[in-house]
């Protein structure tokens, strides 16, 4: 099955053409880059081939390479064999005595960007959506195919280095302004304007490295701005605990041992660090629940399969506060016709104008045009009356997380729209079966846990009660998919996953503070683990009172096994009791100036120390397993169905390191024998809540393991 083409242009112009057959987008592997490169050759010895286009017959470019076959890497002779084939391929493109020219439309991504690295002149459609880039540090993986040595000779290394490093994705007009893009047209003419190149030699026939004298543009490596550029960037590498994210350090080396010597030095070294990377658990964890595991939520792989789509053209959202209307944003984002329901026409009027300036934000970002904008806001509609919403198709209930309001909003729900509507509460903590008593078919009642900021954040967690039935949750499923959300379904329970995992996190932390241990050193040690913002710092910005309402309403009778011994209600009690609200309320754990964020002075009086240093490998060992144990007793208890649902869910909704894969994937990492021995050895010292449950035992029994490979 070929992926490519090659089409006589004219006048002695070629062209390469990319286009899978099997798939919207175009990607790499074994058997394409070997076509690619016999392509390459047989062109480039053709004395009638005066130049050659490389382009895309899909609405993309080139997204990168076979994941799949990365993930099946036995070892690093294995990653460097299947480089050196990669890298030999753009070696010869660039090295043929007549111009290649990167016809590019769409995305550019990782090894399709590299090829356009390869190619000597880069033409790009002029398309808002096209997004250029090398991000193989999201997968634990570098550029392999030549992108850590052709992009710095190209644009620099200020330019360079956090497009690679930080996985910045570049537009059209930010590439020509750095230099990587030659000329930018538009999109109907990209073939005809490439050709050009080639015919007015405008496109070079060779790389500027391969010519004498050639020197970095801007400051050179070993100059004092280019050790300063490379000095900040390696501040921001060794911002995590060494050994966790290998990648961005195994970049930073291919760059500074391999930019300032020959090219084919350089694409060695790279060899050798993709090589040492490539075949890692961290990239096996990466691509797991990154790629397989999100693809398969994206892909609604729960949703039931015997239950036909529905068209869902209009929703409504009660309660339109901060949740309320991020949903409402999102879902006239998705086309739907939104009925903004609120009782309080003061509240009603500051929510659909909180939705109008983010709409109005996303023009001036360039992100949305401004008739798409106005037609956006034409699909709202605000409404006081439930009897405005009688015939929507879904309706979204956001009211406040208080029990007794949620059981009066859906009865009264129930008494106007259509029987076959579900209905879907955005709670985190409430028993959706709890909630499903109010409403006059428990059936068409299911949980969709939103998470903030809503245009933002892609999680959601679709919750099914004791009686939600397969309507509904295909509707509901249906209703997240038009809205470009990725779900995790889950079954009821107090907490349900996410918030569970994240109350045991957050209850450790607090114990942890309870015991006299700094802020500074607790959340310090989260984010070296990896973790993007301490358990205690986003405690501040959540609010403590708001924290203390949470916990009340997951612990249920407190008999849990993983609220044992936990100190949470105790510190959230001593703190709001001395006025310590949070960052909104002028200071909770920590107290805020110009001069940043510094610890409550009255933090020892609150929670004296203990006596005795615990070991911050200790501490991040407390921090991360209390969330593992507490998803694989979500597993243990069914409210999980599948590990990697819990892993896709921890790594999208709070930032779980993906080095791990996710907090079931952390178990898998450490060895589920090693993690029960080590958990028993915290149990001892720290109390019950460590105890590991009877699904890790009987697995480290039987030498098992979550997931295969």
């Amino acid at each position: 099955m070929s992926v490519i083409n090659i089409e006589d242009c004219g006048e002695g112009v070629h062209a390469i053409v990319f286009d899978r057959p099997d798939s919207p987008h175009n990607f790499m592997n074994r058997e394409v880059v070997g076509e690619l490169h016999e392509a390459v050759r047989n062109l480039a010895a053709d004395a009638g081939v005066k130049g050659v286009v490389i382009a895309s017959a899909k609405k993309s470019f080139l997204v990168g390479g076979d994941l799949k076959e990365l993930q099946a890497l036995k070892g690093p002779a294995d990653a460097a064999s299947i480089i050196e084939t990669v890298q030999s391929c753009m070696r010869d493109m660039e090295l043929a005595p007549k111009p290649f020219v990167a016809a590019i439309n769409g995305l550019a991504l990782g090894g399709g960007l590299e090829i356009a690295l390869a190619c000597t002149y880069r033409i790009a459609a002029d398309d808002p959506r096209l997004k250029l880039g090398l991000p193989e540090v999201s997968l634990g993986l570098i550029p392999g195919a030549g992108g850590t040595q052709r992009l710095p000779r190209l644009v620099g290394l200020a330019a360079a280095l956090p497009i690679m490093v930080e996985d910045r994705q570049i537009t059209a007009a930010k590439a020509h302004e750095i230099g990587l893009i030659d000329l930018i047209v538009p999109a109907g003419e990209l073939m005809d304007r490439a050709k050009e190149a080639i015919l007015s030699n405008a496109a070079p026939a060779d790389q500027p490295w391969d010519r004498d004298g050639f020197s970095l543009p801007g400051p050179s490596l070993r100059s004092p701005e280019g050790e300063e550029i490379m000095a900040a960037m390696w501040a921001k590498v060794r911002r995590r605990k060494p050994g966790l994210e290998p990648a961005p350090e195994a970049i930073m080396e291919a760059v500074d041992g391999g930019v300032a010597d020959a090219i084919d030095d350089g694409l060695s070294l790279e060899r050798e660090k993709f090589a040492g990377v490539a075949a890692s658990k961290v990239v096996k964890n990466k691509i797991r629940t990154l790629f397989l595991g999100l693809n398969a939520a994206n892909g609604m792989k729960d949703r039931p399969k015997d239950v036909a789509s529905f068209d869902i053209k209009s929703v409504a959202v009660a309660g339109v506060g901060q949740m309320g209307s991020g949903i409402a944003y999102c879902a006239a984002l998705a086309g739907y016709d939104v009925y903004l329901l609120e009782a309080d026409k003061d509240r009603l009027e500051t929510g659909t104008a909180s939705i109008a300036k983010r709409v109005r934000g996303a023009v001036e970002r360039n992100r949305m045009k401004p008739d798409a904008a106005e037609a956006m806001l034409a699909r709202l509609n605000p409404a006081t009356s439930y009897s405005d919403i009688a015939d929507v198709d879904m309706v979204f209930e956001a009211v406040s997380e208080v029990q007794e309001v949620k059981d009066q909003v859906t009865a009264a729900l129930c008494a106007v729209i259509r029987s076959e509507a579900p209905i879907a509460s955005n709670t985190s903590t409430i028993p959706i079966s709890t909630l499903a008593r109010s409403a006059a078919n428990p059936e068409r009642f299911i949980g969709l846990h939103f998470f903030a900021p809503v245009d933002r954040m892609k999680l959601v967690e679709v919750i099914k009660g004791e009686e939600t039935d397969e309507n509904t949750l295909a509707r509901a499923l249906d209703a997240v998919a038009g809205m470009r959300k990725t779900p995790i379904v889950v079954n009821d329970g107090l907490g349900f996953f996410t918030s569970r995992v994240v109350g045991a996190y957050t209850g450790e932390a607090f114990t942890l503070l309870a015991e006299g241990l700094s802020p500074e050193l607790i959340d310090d040690v989260a984010l070296k683990a990896g973790l993007p913002i301490g358990p205690l710092s986003m405690a501040d910005i959540t609010s403590l009172t708001l924290l203390k309402d949470i916990v009340a309403s997951i612990s249920g009778d407190g008999s849990k096994t993983g609220l044992r011994g936990l100190r949470l209600t105790e510190a959230l009690d001593k703190l709001t009791g001395a006025g310590r609200t949070g960052k909104s309320g002028g200071g909770g754990i920590y107290d805020y100036d110009d001069t940043g964020r510094h610890a409550w002075p009255g933090l020892p009086e609150c929670f004296p120390p203990a006596g005795g240093e615990l070991e911050r490998d200790l501490i991040e060992k407390r921090l991360l397993y209390a969330q593992s144990l507490e998803a694989a007793r979500a597993i243990e208890e069914g409210v999980i169905q599948d590990p990697i649902d819990a892993d896709v869910g921890s790594v999208l909704g709070w930032a779980f390191p993906s080095a791990y894969g996710g907090v079931i994937g952390l178990i898998d990492t450490v060895g589920v024998s090693r993690f029960v021995v080590e958990c028993d050895e915290m149990m001892e010292r720290f109390g019950g809540r460590f105890e590991a449950p009877r699904i890790l035992r009987d697995m480290a029994a039987r030498n098992g393991k979550f997931f295969a490979g």
